[in-house]
């Protein structure tokens, strides 16, 4: 008989997800199962529970470009809700926070606040390049392309405050707390002294760590005194990087010191928050450069698909932060807010290493011994768009030409050669132009029509042949005609229709009929 037909071994009932086993006074012959027995019993048990746990999944519908959770409830979350520490038997020995994360408590006018530190040396590598490599970049290479970052007199990064915020909610309103600001410096650092906050204003020093201060409010409560300490620390820098900060960390940020006002000192501002202070938010150069070869650049995509990172089991999905702070506020169970400070610390050098990248990639510069290239395929058509829309048309033909060299996909190509030629039509380069929609035409199969259409528009309007306008309309014609009929553009052949005929009219001497 096996394990699973034993009827001394049967399992009675379940309860909630919970194993409940035969009571123990009910009989002799239960008395009698010793603790290999009921091992037994929770193994052959073990796997129907997790059959009937719901399987975690994530939607792409959970999740806007911005990497923000917009699902009130997922998997993940019922996950977490059911197996909270609140709902599981109390351990022998519960860790306090400071055992689970080392810190120290700052004591300010305002009241008390926890904090961390965390120091990674300068030749700590992180992705491709050491954290200490982004030194030796401007933050004003941003500013061509981003004017309203306001970065042209940002010089040098070890001016610049990394800021990433943890909050009790994914959107934003007054009933949301920054109930952990992460803080990342480069700065001269001193082991002896890690409660002193840097002075990174002085130029003599140089840098000697990448630091990671995290203010985290223990309660409530303590939201001012957080506030107070982040503003000191802040005093010291000139500029802020964030990724998506620009919609979501600061005007959140500015939200809690302005409700807070009244409680603050009033030196205590944090000016540097403040929208027309420099500010490079990673999301947005992030998007010009990968969008094309990525489906989403949620800061963890691009960690792990540019950067070549994968972080440990300790992560947490960001959609589940709240409901973890939530648990540790109501019960004072700690072990999961360790799982966050780990999130917010990773996000935090991992926006050093994507500044690096990022600056490379407009730059044009390899990192040292970089063996991959910064930027390859259709990321130089998003650079390519990246210096059109500044103005360099230079810089923007070259990406482009890049593109072309590196893509094999019939449809990137196509995309990238439809950018060129828009590039050389607009500045009036036409032989450039047609020459682009030739190579168009011969090397991408299919059936669009805008590389006849253009031609047929440029024989018509600046060579004034209408004899070549007629055969490159009749030739676009043709092709959508046999095409599938579901690759067709809706209404695109009656335009094509009535193109043809007002070129035969016209070149029948009737004038331009509409």
């Amino acid at each position: 008989m096996s394990e699973l037909q034993d009827p001394d071994l049967q399992h009675r009932e379940l309860h909630h997800g919970d194993i409940e086993f035969p009571d123990t006074e009910a009989s002799e012959e239960e008395e009698s199962l010793d603790r290999a027995q009921k091992e037994r019993v929770r193994r052959i048990l073990s796997p129907r529970l997790q059959r009937t746990r719901p399987q975690t999944t994530y939607n792409v519908a959970d999740f806007d470009e911005q990497g923000e959770h917009i699902s009130p409830s997922s998997p993940d979350a019922e996950e977490f809700r059911q197996n909270s520490p609140s709902r599981q038997p109390a351990p022998a020995r519960r860790l306090p926070l400071d055992h689970l994360v080392p810190g120290y408590e700052i004591t300010n006018a305002a009241g008390l606040c926890y904090c961390t530190v965390q120091a990674f040396p300068l030749e700590a590598a992180r992705g491709p390049s050491p954290l200490g490599s982004l030194l030796a970049l401007a933050p004003a290479l941003f500013h061509r392309f981003h004017p309203s970052f306001g970065l042209s007199a940002m010089v040098d990064y070890r001016h610049a405050a990394f800021i990433d915020t943890e909050t009790t909610g994914l959107g934003g309103g007054a009933g949301v707390y920054c109930f952990m600001v992460g803080v990342g410096t480069f700065e001269a650092y001193r082991p002896y002294d890690a409660t002193q906050l840097p002075q990174s204003s002085d130029p003599t020093e140089r840098p000697t760590h990448f630091v990671v201060r995290q203010f985290f409010m223990r309660n409530p409560a303590e939201e001012t005194a957080l506030l107070v300490a982040l503003a000191d620390l802040l005093a010291s820098y000139r500029m802020t990087v964030t990724f998506n900060g620009r919609s979501f960390d600061l005007p959140l940020l500015r939200m809690r010191y302005a409700q807070n006002r009244r409680f603050l000192p009033l030196d205590r501002d944090a000016s540097l928050l403040q929208a027309d202070r420099p500010h490079l938010d990673l999301l947005m150069p992030a998007r010009k450069v990968w969008r094309r070869r990525l489906q989403s650049c949620r800061l963890i995509n691009l960690e792990q698909m540019i950067l070549g990172l994968q972080r440990s089991e300790d992560d947490v999905p960001g959609q589940l932060i709240p409901l973890m702070y939530e648990e540790f506020v109501r019960t004072g169970h700690a072990e999961a807010m360790r799982r966050v400070f780990y999130h917010n610390n990773e996000d935090i050098v991992t926006m050093v290493a994507l500044a690096d990248h990022l600056s490379r990639a407009f730059a044009d510069t390899p990192a040292p011994h970089e063996r991959a290239p910064v930027v390859t395929g259709m990321d130089w058509a998003g650079l390519g768009r990246a210096y059109e829309l500044a103005g360099d048309l230079a810089q923007a033909e070259t990406a482009y030409r890049r593109a072309l060299e590196s893509v094999r996909n019939p449809s990137e190509r196509g995309e990238v050669l439809r950018s060129l030629g828009e590039l050389y039509k607009r500045h009036g380069q036409w032989t450039q132009a047609t020459e682009t929609w030739q190579d168009w035409i011969t090397s991408v199969p299919g059936s669009d029509a805008t590389p006849f259409i253009e031609l047929a528009k440029f024989c018509e309007w600046e060579r004034r042949d209408l004899e070549q306008a007629e055969m490159w309309t009749a030739w676009a014609l043709h092709n959508l005609q046999t095409a599938k009929p579901s690759t067709r553009q809706p209404g695109l052949q009656h335009d094509l229709q009535h193109r043809l005929a007002r070129l035969q009219r016209k070149r029948a001497g009737g004038g331009e009929a509409s």
